[in-house]
């Protein structure tokens, strides 16, 4: 279901968009709205609150390329800032001897993810690579089945996989300045 952030941001980029275009033939402008939403979606639209979130997403992204606006990206950005003194707590501290709080696990969550891919990406290696280093005697998580499911576990391969990028001369200083502080 479109949600109503979206619905706003739907009717004011077309309301714009239909400002800048030279087209002034048409007289109904609901009329004309409804058919481009259906050109663009494949299926008839009767009213902008009967599209789904994805369809919402897909117009307001067609709209904002019109108008040369940024859009926004599907993968999460592995530098974003953290907005939560607790989590920018973990974020440094998770991973490290006696430094997380006892009692608490925190989940590696998609920028954590991302921001290890990332890493991988510029060494070149594969998700294999990857898998069989986790499986090695050089590997940060030891154990019999080692996966990255914690903050934690996300943290000792980001630090490991960051010395070897400084080793390897691919790390650049700019990442650290946006990005969380290990």
């Amino acid at each position: 279901m479109v949600t109503r952030s979206q619905l706003r941001s739907l009717q004011s980029l077309y309301s714009l968009w239909r400002s800048r275009s030279i087209d002034d033939s048409i007289s109904v402008p609901r009329e004309a709205r409804l058919k481009w939403a259906s050109e663009l979606t494949g299926r008839r639209v009767e009213s902008f609150t009967q599209l789904t979130s994805l369809e919402a997403g897909k117009l307001i992204d067609a709209l904002k390329g019109s108008l040369g606006q940024p859009l926004h990206h599907e993968r999460p950005s592995p530098w974003r800032r953290i907005r939560s003194r607790d989590d920018a707590q973990s974020a440094g501290t998770d991973g490290r001897r006696a430094k997380s709080k006892p009692g608490i696990i925190r989940l590696a969550g998609p920028d954590d993810f991302a921001r290890i891919d990332q890493a991988l990406h510029r060494l070149g290696w594969t998700r294999e690579n990857f898998e069989q280093w986790l499986h090695s005697d050089r590997s940060p998580l030891k154990g019999e089945s080692p996966a990255v499911r914690t903050l934690a576990d996300a943290n000792v391969v980001w630090w490991a996989l960051r010395s070897m990028l400084r080793r390897a001369g691919l790390w650049h200083q700019q990442h650290t300045s946006v990005a969380r502080r290990a």
